[in-house]
């Protein structure tokens, strides 16, 4: 999957100056994204520091420019990853929902940098064999911080390769009351419509 992946990205990147020169960069209203990719994802306690995991990625995000070099959004980014060990399965979730502003440069051209700040949420849910499922969560502040590029394939519309860092910080687990945090790196493919 990694490899797949990185292989759509490339593929991209090399054909991005044929495509960039064939169609403008023009934003104008409302605009809609989301992308796929993969993320690695860790979380820190008093006390305690986690590895870091790797697993599927995505984001979701509306909006609209407010001029060709500036949009004004709405963005949700998960992570999420299962595991099974000794017939216990258990499923970490990291998701931030941000207002975000993406800045574009120069706005004739595709590169753009983003950032955002709003409520974050991290969650472990474990099943164990004839047991309810046990879930814990905490919700705290979201952020993000990202960069990427608009290839321009139609007049509406780009693939969008992308790296975004988002994060919770200050929540509390519903079991326990301790503070945790949660970051992920998040790398991928997106689709735009502008």
């Amino acid at each position: 999957m990694r490899t797949l992946l990185g292989a759509a990205v490339m593929a991209v990147l090399v054909a991005a100056p044929t495509l960039a020169q064939s169609k403008p960069q023009i934003r104008d209203g409302f605009t809609i994204s989301f992308g796929v990719g993969g993320g690695s994802a860790g979380s820190s306690c008093a006390g305690c520091d986690s590895d870091r995991e790797s697993a599927p990625s995505g984001y979701f995000r509306a909006g609209g420019a407010l001029r060709p070099g500036l949009v004004l959004a709405g963005e949700v980014n998960a992570w999420s990853k299962t595991k099974t060990e000794l017939g216990v399965e258990g499923t970490l979730t990291i998701v931030t929902v941000n207002a975000l502003v993406q800045w574009y440069p120069q706005p004739a051209n595709g590169f753009f940098l983003s950032g955002g700040v709003g409520a974050g949420s991290m969650g472990l849910d474990v099943k164990i064999p004839g047991r309810p499922t046990v879930s814990d969560r905490t919700n705290g502040l979201g952020y993000q911080a990202g960069l990427g590029y608009d290839i321009r394939v139609g007049r509406n519309f780009s693939l969008t390769p992308f790296g975004t860092y988002f994060a919770t910080a200050g929540g509390k687990l519903d079991s326990t009351g301790e503070k945790i945090d949660a970051n992920v790196f998040h790398f991928g493919l997106g689709f735009t419509w502008h």
